[in-house]
């Protein structure tokens, strides 16, 4: 038994041994070998020490291309305009409007819209209007402008303007009394609130026609505002919404957007000129200055006058004259005796005895002090410029007690040659527009944002000056192979920024009369100012000369011979005009004679921008001495022709 059991013992320890042995072999590769002991964790990974820097280069590879990558926005946003202009047209929502508020107990019933009747005043016709043309070399602006960017701080270019001026008035004391009394009165069942019982100004429409080439006149037209209004500022509610119109009537009632809509201010002036007026004042201004010429012309004819009378009585140089009172022969003359004749026959005129001046008996002093001056002497004494500040509205100006609120507008579209005539009207914001609370007769007032007034009177034709002329100033003839070649010398002359500049050209039948000059660019380099080549071209084709026989006189007929010229248009008939000075009518000849005085003084020196000042009013200026870079003009304008059409 014992030795089967030892034998037993011996038959397994070699197993137990060899298992013991696997089990460790095992544990050995587990923790020694397949899981080192000496690994570390990287990276959220076991790395061994042969694997940490296979790992870490792999990664740094990894960033390098990513950073050799466009970066990649992860954050998408999302425009928070839309919501925000939805805001703003609708700022309270999800209101309940079926709440019914408790009434008093003594209260007869709810105020409801159908409960007000207003009756609004109509706006009285505008006084008659008066116009001035102002020929300027104008900044204009390139750019739009807008709160930010403001006439003064806008880029400009230089460009010729003929800026038309519409200037009239309204009784202001009264329009506040009406649309007071109609809204807020004491008669009134229903009162809105002061500030919207009174007027408030929306725009100052104007509007012109053109008379055609046949004589009639086109549809009137509105004028656009300036180049220099900010129009964003100025822009009206499309629709009749209440809070619309309300926040748009605090805006216009503020000073700047006010004197902005009834005295828009005019562009900066690059010609040195007078301080800017409007019309009446311009046009005062303008005949006293005329007066003052004419006053002037006369002193020095008188002048001139009295100075050949002068010569005339003086003997001729070496000539002796006798003593003066007396005889040949030194005798005193006496009272009666005549001047003796001298020799040569010139009679001297009789010498005139000093007398004492009668005493004239001394007053005594008068007790009355003088009277003062009338109010309307004083107006009278005041010069133009003074009686415009007075009529400038400033922050300080209270409109309700204004009996004349002067206004006016600007046409800055108006083209040389043409004939206008305009009209103007002003308007009030509607401050009830939209509501039920208008009267039977002024129903259709209710989709009316603004309330216009009656067009005043049309002014008189207007015709803007011309930039743009030519003459005919001489014609040569040579025969080639029994064909007459007639060759015309005209002179095209224009008028750019201030300066008139010009070019005689040497024109022959189907060329066209004008082109560019680099002659009269030289001119107005020389006034300092750098532009392009100027554009002479007249847009008209010689199409040939005749000669032309006409009879003067009245009892005797005499002939006068000479030669027209024949130009036209595309499209256009043939018009014609004399050639030679002394063949053209009395206005042309007055034209270029006008024009050769301009070419023959200095030119025009500009002032620089900052020279104009950045206020938007224009004061009085000099020219400089040393005048700077003047931007290029950016104006072309087709003027009038010399001759007859």
């Amino acid at each position: 038994m014992g030795r089967t059991k030892s034998n037993l013992i011996e038959l397994f320890i070699d197993k137990a041994v060899m298992a013991a042995a696997i089990i460790a072999a095992l544990v050995i590769l587990l923790f020694f070998v397949i899981s080192s002991p000496n690994s570390v964790e990287y990276g959220g990974e076991n790395h061994g020490p042969g694997q940490i820097d296979e790992f870490i280069n792999r990664k740094a590879a990894t960033i390098q291309e990513q950073l050799k990558k466009e970066p990649q926005d992860s954050n998408s946003y999302e425009p928070k305009m839309p919501l925000y202009l939805s805001l703003i047209k609708d700022s309270i929502k999800d209101v309940n409007t079926n709440i019914n508020f408790p009434l008093p107990g003594y209260s007869t019933g709810a105020v409801t819209a159908e409960n007000r009747t207003y009756q609004l005043p109509t706006i009285e016709q505008a006084k008659k209007p008066s116009t001035a043309v102002v020929a300027m070399a104008a900044y204009v602006p390139t750019e739009e402008l807008t709160d930010a960017v403001t006439y003064d701080k806008a880029e400009t270019k230089l460009a010729d303007m003929d800026i038309v001026t519409v200037e009239t008035s309204i009784n202001a004391k009264q329009l506040y009394e009406s649309f007071h009394s109609a809204l807020a009165g004491k008669n009134t069942a229903e009162k809105l609130e002061e500030q919207y019982a009174r007027p408030v100004f929306a725009k100052v429409e104007l509007q012109r026609r053109t008379l055609l080439g046949d004589g009639s006149w086109s549809q009137w037209t509105e004028v656009p505002r300036t180049k220099i209004c900010p129009k964003k500022v100025l822009q009206l509610p499309t629709g009749t919404n209440e809070y619309e119109i309300q926040i748009a009537m605090v805006q216009f009632a503020k000073f700047e957007i006010r004197d902005e809509v009834l005295q828009p201010p005019v562009y900066d002036n690059a010609i040195p000129a007078e301080k800017w007026l409007c019309p009446s004042l311009y046009n005062e201004r303008e005949k006293r200055l005329e007066k003052e010429k004419e006053e002037l012309r006369r002193q020095q004819l008188e002048a001139e006058r009295a100075g050949k009378m002068l010569s005339k009585t003086r003997p001729p140089a070496g000539r002796r004259q006798p003593p003066t009172g007396g005889s040949p022969g030194g005798m005193e003359g006496g009272a009666g005796k005549e001047t003796p004749t001298p020799p040569g026959g010139i009679t001297q005129p009789p010498t005139r005895q000093p007398t004492r001046p009668t005493p004239v008996p001394r007053q005594p002093p008068s007790r009355t002090k003088p009277s003062a001056p009338t109010t309307a002497e004083k107006k009278q004494a005041l010069t133009e410029e003074q009686k415009y500040d007075e009529i400038l509205l400033t922050d300080k100006t209270n409109l309700a007690d204004l009996e004349k609120l002067v206004f006016w507008a600007h046409d800055d579209t108006a083209k040389p040659s043409e004939k206008y005539q305009y009209r103007i009207r002003i308007g009030v914001f509607n401050p009830i527009a939209g509501k039920p609370w208008f009267s039977e007769e002024q129903k259709d007032l209710q989709d009316q944002v603004v309330l216009l007034g009656i067009f005043s009177e049309p002014t008189e034709t207007i015709e803007i000056p011309n930039k743009l002329y030519f003459f005919a100033t001489d014609m040569r003839e040579a025969k080639k192979s029994n064909i007459v070649d007639k060759t015309v010398e005209i002179k095209v002359a224009k008028k750019t920024l201030g300066n008139w500049v010009s070019e005689t050209f040497s024109i022959k039948a189907g060329e066209q009369i004008g082109t560019v000059s680099d002659k009269a660019k030289a001119r107005l380099e020389k006034a300092g100012i750098q532009t392009e080549p100027v554009d002479l071209a007249t847009g008209y084709v010689m199409v040939d000369t005749r000669p032309v026989t006409e009879w003067t006189g009245t009892g005797f007929l005499k002939s006068k011979d000479f030669y027209e010229l024949l130009y036209c248009k595309t499209g256009q008939a043939i018009a014609t005009m004399p050639i030679k000075e002394r063949f053209w009518p009395e206005e042309i000849a007055k034209v270029y004679k006008e024009i050769e005085q301009a070419e023959a003084a200095e030119p025009v020196i500009l002032l620089t921008r900052e020279q104009v000042g950045s206020g938007t009013r224009i004061e009085t200026r000099r020219i400089p001495s040393e005048p700077g870079p003047t931007p290029s003009p950016e104006s072309e304008t087709e003027g009038y022709r010399g001759g007859r059409m």
